[in-house]
Protein backbone atom coordinates (compact mmCIF):
# COMPACT_ATOMS: atom_id res chain seq x y z
CA UNK A 1 0.00 0.00 0.00
CA UNK A 2 3.05 2.67 0.57
CA UNK A 3 4.64 1.47 -2.89
CA UNK A 4 0.94 2.56 -4.42
CA UNK A 5 1.70 6.00 -3.65
CA UNK A 6 5.85 5.78 -3.45
CA UNK A 7 8.25 2.78 -4.54
CA UNK A 8 10.98 4.52 -3.26
CA UNK A 9 9.53 5.30 0.38
CA UNK A 10 8.19 1.86 0.47
CA UNK A 11 12.13 0.54 -0.24
CA UNK A 12 13.21 2.62 2.11
CA UNK A 13 10.64 1.38 4.87
CA UNK A 14 12.76 -1.99 4.19
CA UNK A 15 15.97 -0.69 4.18
CA UNK A 16 16.53 1.77 6.68
CA UNK A 17 14.61 -0.09 9.83
CA UNK A 18 15.16 -3.76 9.15
CA UNK A 19 18.13 -3.87 6.25
CA UNK A 20 20.02 -1.17 8.68
CA UNK A 21 18.74 -1.24 12.40
CA UNK A 22 16.83 -4.13 13.44
CA UNK A 23 19.77 -6.49 11.71
CA UNK A 24 22.11 -4.85 13.35
CA UNK A 25 24.15 -7.10 16.57
CA UNK A 26 23.89 -6.37 19.80
CA UNK A 27 20.25 -7.27 20.62
CA UNK A 28 18.30 -10.61 19.88
CA UNK A 29 15.26 -10.23 17.51
CA UNK A 30 12.75 -11.20 20.71
CA UNK A 31 14.56 -8.63 22.69
CA UNK A 32 14.58 -5.94 19.96
CA UNK A 33 10.73 -6.49 19.10
CA UNK A 34 9.85 -6.15 22.68
CA UNK A 35 12.08 -2.52 22.64
CA UNK A 36 9.60 -1.48 19.55
CA UNK A 37 6.53 -2.54 21.52
CA UNK A 38 7.54 -0.43 24.06
CA UNK A 39 8.38 2.82 21.64
CA UNK A 40 5.03 2.24 19.81
CA UNK A 41 3.53 1.85 23.08
CA UNK A 42 4.68 5.43 24.36
CA UNK A 43 3.51 7.04 21.14
CA UNK A 44 0.24 6.00 21.29
CA UNK A 45 -0.74 6.71 17.71
CA UNK A 46 0.71 3.94 15.38
CA UNK A 47 -1.82 1.22 16.10
CA UNK A 48 -1.18 -0.49 13.29
CA UNK A 49 2.35 -1.20 13.41
CA UNK A 50 2.04 -1.38 17.06
CA UNK A 51 -0.27 -4.36 15.62
CA UNK A 52 2.71 -5.46 13.26
CA UNK A 53 5.36 -5.47 15.94
CA UNK A 54 3.42 -7.66 18.49
CA UNK A 55 3.14 -10.08 15.87
CA UNK A 56 7.21 -9.81 15.15
CA UNK A 57 7.49 -10.52 18.33
CA UNK A 58 5.73 -13.71 18.62
CA UNK A 59 7.07 -14.68 15.29
CA UNK A 60 10.44 -14.51 16.75
CA UNK A 61 9.85 -16.69 19.46
CA UNK A 62 8.73 -14.55 22.10
CA UNK A 63 6.09 -15.50 25.12
CA UNK A 64 2.29 -14.08 24.43
CA UNK A 65 2.93 -14.06 28.52
CA UNK A 66 6.04 -11.64 27.99
CA UNK A 67 3.30 -8.81 26.14
CA UNK A 68 0.81 -9.61 29.21
CA UNK A 69 3.87 -8.50 31.57
CA UNK A 70 4.96 -5.40 29.68
CA UNK A 71 1.22 -4.04 29.76
CA UNK A 72 2.37 -3.79 33.34
CA UNK A 73 5.21 -1.43 32.62
CA UNK A 74 3.08 0.42 30.71
CA UNK A 75 0.64 1.22 33.39
CA UNK A 76 3.90 2.12 35.54
CA UNK A 77 5.23 4.39 32.96
CA UNK A 78 2.86 5.66 30.44
CA UNK A 79 -0.90 5.33 32.51
CA UNK A 80 -3.66 3.75 31.76
CA UNK A 81 -5.20 4.92 28.38
CA UNK A 82 -2.78 3.48 25.52
CA UNK A 83 -2.09 0.50 28.14
CA UNK A 84 -6.38 -0.75 27.74
CA UNK A 85 -5.48 0.58 23.91
CA UNK A 86 -2.66 -1.82 23.79
CA UNK A 87 -4.24 -4.87 25.48
CA UNK A 88 -7.57 -4.62 23.30
CA UNK A 89 -5.02 -5.21 19.90
CA UNK A 90 -2.84 -7.98 21.51
CA UNK A 91 -5.79 -10.18 22.42
CA UNK A 92 -6.99 -9.77 18.57
CA UNK A 93 -3.29 -10.61 17.74
CA UNK A 94 -3.64 -14.21 19.89
CA UNK A 95 -7.56 -14.39 18.45
CA UNK A 96 -6.14 -14.10 14.73
CA UNK A 97 -3.55 -16.58 16.22
CA UNK A 98 -5.93 -19.22 17.89
CA UNK A 99 -3.33 -18.51 21.24
CA UNK A 100 -5.30 -19.29 24.50
CA UNK A 101 -5.32 -15.89 26.56
CA UNK A 102 -4.17 -16.82 29.95
CA UNK A 103 -4.70 -14.54 32.44
CA UNK A 104 -2.71 -13.07 34.98
CA UNK A 105 -3.37 -14.38 38.84
CA UNK A 106 -4.09 -11.64 41.03
CA UNK A 107 -2.11 -10.41 43.61
CA UNK A 108 -2.91 -11.74 47.33
CA UNK A 109 -1.03 -8.94 49.30
CA UNK A 110 -3.24 -6.91 51.42
CA UNK A 111 -0.69 -3.65 50.44
CA UNK A 112 1.00 -3.25 53.52
CA UNK A 113 4.52 -4.04 52.00
CA UNK A 114 3.93 -1.85 48.66
CA UNK A 115 6.18 1.13 50.31
CA UNK A 116 9.07 -1.45 50.94
CA UNK A 117 8.41 -3.52 47.80
CA UNK A 118 8.42 -0.01 45.77
CA UNK A 119 12.07 0.98 47.37
CA UNK A 120 13.66 -2.21 46.81
CA UNK A 121 12.38 -2.42 43.36
CA UNK A 122 13.86 1.26 42.85
CA UNK A 123 17.37 0.01 44.11
CA UNK A 124 16.67 -2.53 41.53
CA UNK A 125 15.98 -0.33 38.63
CA UNK A 126 17.17 2.88 39.27
CA UNK A 127 20.68 4.46 39.51
CA UNK A 128 22.09 7.99 40.61
CA UNK A 129 20.57 10.51 42.42
CA UNK A 130 17.22 8.96 43.32
CA UNK A 131 16.48 10.93 46.48
CA UNK A 132 16.54 14.38 44.82
CA UNK A 133 14.27 12.67 41.79
CA UNK A 134 11.70 12.05 44.63
CA UNK A 135 12.39 15.31 46.47
CA UNK A 136 11.33 17.09 43.89
CA UNK A 137 8.33 15.83 43.61
CA UNK A 138 7.64 15.59 46.85
CA UNK A 139 8.07 19.29 47.21
CA UNK A 140 5.23 19.52 44.88
CA UNK A 141 3.14 16.84 45.81
CA UNK A 142 3.70 14.61 48.32
CA UNK A 143 1.28 12.43 47.45
CA UNK A 144 2.46 12.16 44.43
CA UNK A 145 5.80 11.26 45.38
CA UNK A 146 4.22 8.07 47.29
CA UNK A 147 1.87 7.20 44.55
CA UNK A 148 5.06 6.78 42.40
CA UNK A 149 7.04 4.44 44.93
CA UNK A 150 3.97 2.23 45.93
CA UNK A 151 2.20 1.91 42.93
CA UNK A 152 4.10 2.50 39.97
CA UNK A 153 7.70 0.66 41.77
CA UNK A 154 5.76 -1.40 44.81
CA UNK A 155 3.45 -2.91 42.15
CA UNK A 156 3.94 -2.67 38.39
CA UNK A 157 7.51 -2.54 38.41
CA UNK A 158 8.22 -5.37 40.93
CA UNK A 159 6.56 -8.13 39.23
CA UNK A 160 8.62 -10.63 37.43
CA UNK A 161 7.05 -11.67 34.36
CA UNK A 162 9.73 -10.06 32.77
CA UNK A 163 13.64 -10.86 33.41
CA UNK A 164 15.69 -8.25 34.20
CA UNK A 165 17.17 -7.03 31.52
CA UNK A 166 14.07 -6.88 29.42
CA UNK A 167 12.68 -4.81 31.65
CA UNK A 168 14.87 -2.08 32.02
CA UNK A 169 15.25 -2.13 28.08
CA UNK A 170 11.81 -1.74 27.63
CA UNK A 171 11.46 0.94 30.53
CA UNK A 172 14.73 2.84 28.40
CA UNK A 173 12.49 2.34 25.39
CA UNK A 174 9.23 4.08 26.61
CA UNK A 175 11.00 6.73 28.34
CA UNK A 176 13.12 7.60 25.01
CA UNK A 177 10.33 7.66 23.15
CA UNK A 178 8.01 9.90 25.39
CA UNK A 179 10.70 12.44 24.71
CA UNK A 180 10.14 14.23 27.75
CA UNK A 181 11.33 12.20 30.79
CA UNK A 182 14.96 13.40 30.89
CA UNK A 183 15.58 13.15 34.64
CA UNK A 184 13.46 9.78 34.84
CA UNK A 185 15.55 8.22 31.51
CA UNK A 186 18.57 9.38 33.16
CA UNK A 187 17.73 7.35 36.02
CA UNK A 188 16.84 4.44 34.93
CA UNK A 189 19.90 4.36 32.04
CA UNK A 190 22.44 4.47 35.56
CA UNK A 191 20.22 1.65 36.50
CA UNK A 192 20.57 -0.64 33.17
CA UNK A 193 24.01 0.23 33.56
CA UNK A 194 24.53 -0.82 37.02
CA UNK A 195 22.52 -4.12 37.05
CA UNK A 196 24.27 -6.01 33.70
CA UNK A 197 22.77 -4.47 30.92
CA UNK A 198 25.53 -2.77 28.77
CA UNK A 199 26.57 0.32 27.06
CA UNK A 200 25.87 -1.29 23.55
CA UNK A 201 22.97 -2.91 24.67
CA UNK A 202 21.33 0.11 25.55
CA UNK A 203 22.21 2.18 22.00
Amino acid sequence: SVADTSADLARFAVEYPYGDVLSRPGLDLRLRQLCIISMLLADGSAQPQLKFHVAGFLNAGGEPKALIELMFISVALLGFPPTVNAIGLIRAVFAERKLALEPIEPSDGDGSTRRQVGLETLDRLTGGDVKAYFDGFAAGSPDLAQLSIEFAFGEMLARDGLDQKAKLLAIISMLAASGNRAAELRLHLAGALAHGVTREEII
